[in-house]
């Protein structure tokens, strides 16, 4: 995240699918984090420990999964990703 707030760089949302991608290829677990806007507001971020299941370029989306939910996350509207 930039100086703090939900914008990312080009060089960081690279970074971010490079190690989603290697998350799904290698089964190694990262936390996610994504911006969640609500009506009338900025928004909040959400984060999930998992490994990425599945990448899905055409709905530009990622399916994180761990032992106990499955999660399926905008390409568009992650934050940060932390292996």
């Amino acid at each position: 995240m930039a100086n703090g707030n939900f914008e990312v760089t080009n060089e960081e949302r690279e970074a971010f699918m490079y190690m989603l991608r290697d998350s799904a290829r290698e089964n190694y677990p990262l936390n996610v984090s994504w911006c969640v806007s609500f009506e009338g507001e900025r928004g909040n971020t959400c984060s999930m420990w998992g490994v990425v299941k599945w990448v899905d370029p055409q709905a530009r989306r990622v399916q994180l999964a761990n032992q106990t939910s499955s999660q399926w996350i905008e390409m568009e509207k992650i934050v940060n990703v932390r292996a």
